[in-house]
């Protein structure tokens, strides 16, 4: 399985977060003094260097006036509206094919 930083999910989580943060007229370093981090840890965390743990994303959410229930309900949606727009991948049939 790959590691979290280089998932789909991670990469979803990343452009909300940035987008949110925009949408609310916040600077990295504006959302990283409210929670008491420094920019390059906001600046980390956009770029996928760095994951964050539930009580960070809380922090961040708290700093830019977003409701973590409702982040998490719009990132859910987020990843089932992509999944589905994904053509679906043709599966083995665990048989092998015969050689003519």
């Amino acid at each position: 399985m790959a590691k979290t930083l280089y998932r789909t999910e991670n990469s979803v989580l990343r452009e909300m977060l940035r987008g949110a943060r925009e949408q609310a007229g916040l600077t990295q370093s504006d959302v990283s003094r409210s929670i008491g981090k420094s920019q390059t840890f906001l600046s980390d965390v956009e770029r996928g260097v760095r994951r964050l743990d539930v009580i960070e994303l809380w922090e961040i959410c708290q700093a830019m006036g977003v409701d973590l229930t409702a982040f998490v309900a719009r990132f859910e949606a987020e990843l089932a509206r992509r999944r589905s727009a994904r053509p679906a991948r043709a599966r083995p049939s665990g048989r092998p094919r015969r050689r003519e």
